[in-house]
């Protein structure tokens, strides 16, 4: 029994290290660099232009600079069709492309990036 709890134990605080250091690398410019690929992958740029700081048209949103977690609110928001202004249908596709971590890596690489 006791090699049984010991077992459980150093299972637990693997789980518990690869969860908090998972946690870290999200929050490092590591997770902007991921970020940068996926938007430039993805085809946000196409429409925001490079770094998120040209859009398009003028009626896109600059979003280079913005607050990371404004952009996954809103990002969430295009993936389940909650938002319905503007130009929003045409982000219900580019949305539902992306996954939570991929919303968030965007998100941090965009609010890092400064308007040119």
């Amino acid at each position: 029994m006791p090699h049984l709890i010991r077992r459980i134990l150093q299972t637990a605080l693997v789980a518990a290290t690869v969860v908090t250091f998972g946690a870290l690398y999200m929050s490092t410019p590591a997770a902007a660099q991921s970020g940068k690929a996926l938007f430039n992958q993805k085809g946000c740029a196409a429409c925001h232009g490079p770094g998120g700081a040209k859009p398009l048209q003028p009626a896109y949103p600059k979003l280079a600079g913005q607050n990371a977690d404004y952009i996954v609110v809103q990002l969430k928001a295009f993936k389940t069709q909650q938002r319905k202004s503007g130009q929003s249908a045409l982000m219900w596709g580019m949305a539902a492309q992306l996954n939570d971590k991929e919303m968030t890596a965007i998100a941090k690489y965009l609010a890092s990036e400064k308007g040119i």
